[in-house]
């Protein structure tokens, strides 16, 4: 239990917050799954479902049913398929390597969370995932009242939402993933390297690459845009527009992965990369990380510019 009672009110404090914090909240939903993914990896299986089962029962006690439901299959199932491919006896059996382990992991999150907004839409007529349209519009007419373009602009964009549902579940769902299995591995690396679960590794982000088709599937995804009436056929319109969607995401990452391996390749120094890292977080410079992801599959840019590191 000593280790139990830690796990259950990390795993509480990170879901109030990220019900009551504004900010600070998005990010403690994320990682709501990570104590458990930790006590799993560490413990095993039985005292992970414990602690699963006493967070269950304090939130639909204490706090609310409806945060029972979301813990229940937005985020334990997460911490559940995390824990699987870690486990040593899977592993001998499948020899999940890293990558293959987050594909798994993703789509096990993905698959849940279909499930967690098809049944707060059944028992609450409203998506979870999706801000109260009209509560929004209020809150935007106050805040952009002296700028009518504005306020256009951003009641555009949110009008669209609805729309963008699917990319945006699975972009969040992959991060989420991402971010949950790369802690998990870390911090039971440093608390127990000897643990006989660990999540299989993941390789450096600069050697992340995407295969060729997935720049493919964009060329065509944008091609067949010019092709479609959005009057006769508007679900395909929006299918297209969520595809464009993620497949950017993953030239973004493969663009990001590009920028690390050339700073690392120049060996430049610490304070330099930070430097670098600061500037790309500006979003002026995201779309310039897109056509680097491009050109590096187009090109093969890693494979044609050559690096002798020293290790």
């Amino acid at each position: 239990m000593k280790k139990i009672i830690p796990c259950v009110v990390i795993s509480l404090t990170l879901i109030l917050a990220g019900f009551f914090l504004p900010v600070l909240g998005f990010f403690s939903l994320m990682l709501c799954p990570l104590p458990l993914c930790v006590l799993g990896c560490l413990e095993g299986q039985k005292k992970m479902t414990m602690a699963e089962l006493m967070i269950e029962i304090t939130l639909f006690l204490v706090v609310s049913p409806s945060m029972a439901v979301y813990f229940l299959l937005g985020c334990s199932p997460v911490a559940a398929v995390i824990y699987s491919v870690s486990r040593e006896d899977i592993k001998a059996v499948k020899k999940f390597s890293g990558p293959e382990s987050i594909l798994i992991c993703s789509g096990a999150s993905i698959l849940f969370k279909v499930i967690l907004i098809a049944a707060f839409w059944f028992f609450t007529g409203q998506n979870i995932f999706l801000p109260d349209v009209k509560q929004m519009a209020v809150i935007l007419r106050q805040l952009y009242a002296s700028s009518p373009e504005l306020l256009q602009s951003v009641m555009q964009v949110l009008a669209l939402l609805p729309y963008l549902l699917p990319a945006l579940l699975v972009i969040y769902a992959s991060f989420e993933t991402l971010l949950n299995y790369s802690l998990c591995g870390k911090i039971v690396k440093k608390f127990s390297p000897s643990s006989k679960n660990f999540p299989p590794q993941l390789p450096e982000l600069k050697m992340w690459r995407f295969p060729k088709s997935l720049l493919l599937v964009f060329v065509c995804s944008f091609i067949a845009g010019f092709f479609i009436d959005t009057d006769k056929w508007f679900s395909g319109a929006v299918f297209l527009m969520n595809l464009q969607i993620v497949i950017n995401v993953f030239m973004f990452v493969q663009g990001l992965a590009a920028a690390f391996w050339l700073m690392d390749g120049f060996k430049l120094r610490r304070i330099t990369k930070i430097f670098i890292c600061m500037i790309l977080t500006i979003p002026f410079f995201w779309a310039w990380l897109i056509i680097l992801g491009m050109s590096d599959i187009i090109l093969n840019l890693r494979e044609r510019i050559k690096f002798h590191y020293s290790e």
